[in-house]
């Protein structure tokens, strides 16, 4: 791994400090602030080197890929390529900043991300994004999941299409209004819970699951309504790695104005919740507990995974 990747890593893992590269060479006192932008501007591959990062820190069979996206606010930006107001559906009001969809595989105690893509207004949807990530899981990083999951936002027909030519199964939520067997799927029973088999709009099969005021849908049709709740839930795995690589690593701080550094810097942010996560697992700690003594004891605080990382990437 390139030196200064490597003290950049360094720097989100240990120091609680703003993701300005001015910040960031004050707490190594190693390197220029100058040296870590041109590195951030530099061409390489931030995908390459996540790739790198979690086939050197973690070995995965079985398990479920998950799909969502993020908005990474800029409400103070001006001159940042790619920004737009986009709608937060956790702040619930448009937000000025960076839309990012993310790619995580989790077997329900290991959350690994695989592959970030960047929304630009006017750009491929966020439903091509994720076939984007969901072909190159299949074809480059051979996986197999058990299920794909993903909320209410994604399930258009081309994805839930492409997951059953895949020959996969997935289970997602459904938004009130979806057509299931002709009709809005709220107006199809009165009663709030049941399951039942059917067509969505579009001709793919599936059971439809209503649980209170949740919809959920999967392709696997003998699949109990039970089971279809609670393989469910593994996808809030993403929101804890969204959460952690904002409130721990800084993924919101990076000021930098070009795309190209943007995208370095969320896929360096990715990098070091790997780190974060095989150390965490390996020394039974919290996530938020592991980031709170790499804080307070600062580099003397050994991080063997780290330091494989830069042996081998």
């Amino acid at each position: 791994m390139p030196t200064l990747i490597w003290l950049y890593l360094t720097a989100l893992l240990y120091y609680r400090t703003s993701a300005t590269c001015v910040a960031l060479a004050e707490a190594l006192q190693t390197v220029s602030h100058d040296r870590l932008t041109r590195m951030l501007q530099a061409d390489w591959s931030g995908q390459r080197l996540l790739e790198s990062a979690f086939r050197t820190l973690f070995v995965w069979e079985r398990g479920y890929l998950i799909i969502d996206d993020t908005v990474i606010p800029k409400p103070f930006a001006a001159t940042i390529e790619s920004l737009a107001w986009i709608f937060s559906s956790q702040e619930r009001k448009p937000v000025y900043g960076l839309s990012l969809v993310l790619l995580v595989w989790t077997n329900g105690m290991l959350r690994i991300p695989l592959g970030l893509r960047l929304w630009h207004k006017g750009g491929p949807s966020k439903y091509v994004l994720a076939l984007e990530l969901l072909s190159y899981a299949r074809n480059h990083l051979r996986c197999r999941p058990e299920y794909v999951l993903f909320d209410a936002w994604y399930p258009s027909k081309a994805l839930l299409k492409r997951i059953r030519d895949y020959g996969w199964y997935f289970v997602c939520r459904l938004k009130k209004n979806r057509r299931f067997n002709g009709q809005a799927v709220r107006a199809y029973r009165r009663h709030p819970y049941w399951a039942d088999r059917g067509r969505l709009s579009g001709g793919l099969k599936v059971l439809v699951v209503r649980y209170g005021a949740k919809y959920y849908a999967t392709n696997r049709l003998m699949l109990p309504a039970a089971e279809v709740r609670r393989i469910y839930r593994f996808r809030a795995q993403i929101e804890e790695v969204i959460r952690v690589c904002k409130d721990q690593l800084n993924l919101t701080g990076c000021q930098a104005r070009s795309e190209r550094a943007q995208l370095h810097h969320i896929s360096c942010c990715l990098v070091a919740f790997c780190v974060l996560e095989r150390e965490r697992h390996e020394r039974n700690l919290s996530i938020y507990n592991l980031k709170r003594q790499l804080s307070l004891r600062g580099r003397s605080y050994a991080l063997p995974a780290l330091e494989r990382l830069r042996s081998t990437a």
